[in-house]
């Protein structure tokens, strides 16, 4: 089978101690490929994004092609670079972010599928993307991501989505709830969490949050409520899954990570539930260790 993920990898900065920092690569929708490589390591995946000629972005791509996801349909640019981020952690492990990445290369993921030529999505049984893949485009090219979701039916297996909010990437709470609302409409998986809707809609019930992506035509919902669980909803009904307890450190790769693991399960035949459950063991060893991309010893031992 052939995935292909679309959006952003940036280069990650975390503390390290004693006043130095780490480096690594990472962002939503890579997280999302590595994961999805990992639990299905006989799948191709590719990752579609844009990066500079530098030595950090072939650093980068290095990186990919080691974790098993392809580069082959990722384009460059020698006028840009990857976008920076870091991350600071509290003490029950949740993260906040500091981005530099507002003339990334990434975000010219559209324009440079466009101007390319050829088709590297059509026949791939799945193509994944994020809020976040939408998010960094201006605004004319989001328009045109959406209408390449509409032509990509009937081209492809599936599509998956995760809204994955940030509102800071948007210019309004209305405009990424219009364009997250669209794209919702044009998938066949839809992958949000409750933050996420939370954000959208304001607080409410998993049950009705869900149902809120329901009336936009989504066909299959596996909704995240960190250690909550998860809700799984399609045509049969609605199942409540718990999360394994975990002793989280860092949830910076949980929600990318259960997607990955979810779609590699639906892609081998599993059920939404089973692929949702297969995605919480996951996340619930994701969570143990610091990182949005952990050792594969940890995520998948």
């Amino acid at each position: 089978m052939r995935v292909v993920c679309i959006g952003e990898c940036m280069v990650e900065l975390r503390e390290a101690g004693g006043g130095l920092m780490s480096k690594s690569f990472a962002g939503d929708a890579y997280n999302t490929a590595v994961y999805l490589k990992r639990s299905a390591p006989g799948a191709q995946v590719q990752f579609l994004s844009v990066t500079g000629e530098d030595p950090l972005s072939r650093t980068m791509r290095a990186a990919w092609r080691a974790e098993g996801v392809e580069d082959d349909i990722s384009f460059t640019d020698p006028d840009r670079a990857p976008g920076l981020y870091l991350i600071e952690l509290d003490a029950a492990g949740e993260r906040r972010f500091h981005y530099w990445r507002s003339d990334s290369a990434a975000r010219q993921w559209m324009r440079r599928l466009r101007a390319g030529g050829g088709d590297p999505l059509s026949g791939a049984d799945l193509v994944y993307l994020s809020g976040i893949s939408l998010a960094i485009l201006p605004q004319e090219e989001r328009e045109q991501a959406l209408l390449l979701l509409k032509w990509l039916h009937g081209r492809v297996g599936a599509i998956a989505f995760d809204p994955n909010v940030r509102p800071a990437l948007w210019p309004d709470l209305a405009t990424a709830r219009t364009v997250i609302e669209a794209a919702v409409g044009l998938c066949d998986i839809v992958i949000p969490s409750t933050d996420d809707l939370t954000l959208l809609y304001g607080p409410a019930s998993p049950e009705t949050l869900a149902a809120k992506l329901w009336r936009l035509h989504a066909r299959e919902i596996a909704l995240t409520a960190g250690a909550e669980g998860c809700l799984a909803v399609t045509p049969e009904g609605r199942t409540a899954l718990s999360a394994p307890e975990a002793l989280a450190i860092d949830t910076s790769g949980a929600g990318d990570s259960f997607n990955g693991a979810y779609l590699a399960a639906r892609l081998s035949g599993s059920s939404p539930v089973k692929a949702a459950e297969a995605g919480l063991a996951v996340a619930a060893r994701v969570v143990t260790a610091p990182g949005a991309i952990v050792p594969a010893a940890v995520s998948h031992p």
